[in-house]
């Protein structure tokens, strides 16, 4: 098992060790070389989850079709209801669980720290996603411009959530 320095393996990359300091703890903000590539990697990671997530969507609109079909119309609503509890769900429990990023961000080896490079909690998982919806929505993604004007590539739901995405390893 790597030993694990402030959340950040310490075995995993040539990469993630330059960022350590000099009493050996990890210094997210100011290392430059855990941020090269985030912005794209964030996108494609993005796009992968989305894939899953409708796949997730298309079996799950099966199945309550097929309920829907068996109650005679009771249970379809129920999709309508259970959809963002999917989504949230999903974005919730990959951040927030034991490696800090959704199955396309582990593809593009980045992850979710705490502005202090901590692993992120559930609640921190959470405030993120619905920050993202929150913000992603009205400003139909302009958000993500605020990731050009920063060195950490940090977006508005980033900031408000206290999250910083990390380079794990490079690909």
């Amino acid at each position: 098992m790597p030993s694990v320095r402030n959340g950040l393996p310490s075995s995993s990359s040539q990469h993630t060790r330059k960022a350590s300091g000099p009493e050996g703890t990890t210094n997210t903000m100011t290392d430059p070389t855990l941020f090269e590539g985030v912005r794209r990697s964030r996108i494609y990671a993005f796009i992968a989850d989305m894939l899953i997530l409708a796949i997730i969507t298309v079996a799950t609109s099966i199945l309550f079709g097929i309920l829907g079909v068996l109650s005679l119309g009771l249970l379809w609503p129920g999709f309508g209801l259970i959809m963002p509890f999917i989504f949230f769900g999903y974005f919730t429990l990959t951040l927030g669980g034991e490696k800090s990023a959704t199955p396309g961000m582990q593809w593009q080896g980045i992850e979710m720290r705490t502005w202090d490079g901590l692993r992120p909690g559930y609640v921190q998982a959470f405030a993120q996603t619905l920050l993202f919806y929150v913000t992603a929505t009205p400003f139909l993604g302009l958000l993500l411009l605020v990731s050009l004007f920063n060195a950490q590539k940090r977006c508005l739901h980033d900031y408000l959530s206290g999250a910083v995405y990390v380079r794990t390893r490079q690909l």
